[in-house]
């Protein structure tokens, strides 16, 4: 009975290595595709540090707080959903060292859908004294599905390079049999700034709501970068 089993487990494992082998065997041609897209971002996250020292101790973090809370409600944020605390800290370690004056930091996030939301918030917190203010990351939010149509695009665009070379042979492209794919981290995002741009051809922080800059992100690319090994019949 153990030989019988044994038997077969080696005509099993000899069967397994035979199909391998042939698979491997067979003509097959590598080829590669790539494929991308620019989107716009709907997803913008605003940095906002306040720090009693830009006020010279004369307004306190909480104070500060509550006038950029109020700015925001005025131009329309939804602090509620949108507004978040990173961290708060002190420079108390140094007053130690130093005997300086104590002045504390609390920074903030605040997401936006798009570069006019983005806009306002840069001119109404400018407006009230805040400027320690930058773009922190941007995103799509679609941007997983995107990815997943451009792959398609990626391996027909590999294929139709493969069916180049095999059709003048009459020969046909047949089964993909290895794919790797290659992420292009350096191309996600096109900017100038940390990976992000903001263009606008007046000043940013305008007085007057009709003088309101016409600012736009730079898209952000989404790429796919294929090769694929394809069985030629």
């Amino acid at each position: 009975m153990k030989k019988l089993l044994f038997a077969l487990f080696a005509l099993l494992t000899i069967n397994s290595f035979s199909q391998t082998k042939n698979s491997i065997d067979k003509p097959y041609i590598e080829s590669s595709g790539k494929a991308d897209t620019l989107v716009i971002p709907n997803k913008i996250w605003i940095n906002v540090l306040l720090m009693e020292k830009d006020f010279k101790g004369k307004k306190s973090v909480e104070d500060i707080e509550k006038e950029m809370i109020q700015k925001l409600q005025e131009i329309g944020v939804d602090v509620n959903k949108t507004l978040s605390v990173n961290d708060i800290s002190s420079n108390y370690k140094f007053y130690l060292l130093k005997q300086t004056d104590i002045f504390k930091s609390k920074s903030y996030s605040i997401l936006v859908k798009n570069a006019s939301e983005a806009s306002k918030v840069f001119i109404g917190l400018e407006k009230i004294g805040i400027s320690n203010v930058r773009i922190e990351k941007i995103e799509n939010s679609d941007e997983k599905k995107i990815k997943l149509l451009i792959n398609g695009k990626a391996m027909l665009n590999a294929k139709e390079t493969a069916e180049s070379f095999t059709k003048p042979l009459n020969q046909k492209v047949g089964n993909a049999i290895q794919i790797s794919n290659f992420e292009d981290f350096s191309s996600q995002l096109a900017g100038s700034v940390s990976g992000i741009a903001i263009r606008g051809s007046r000043s940013f922080y305008a007085e007057e709501p009709s003088n309101e800059p016409n600012i736009e992100f730079e898209k952000i690319k989404i790429s796919s970068s294929v090769q694929v090994r394809f069985l030629v019949e």
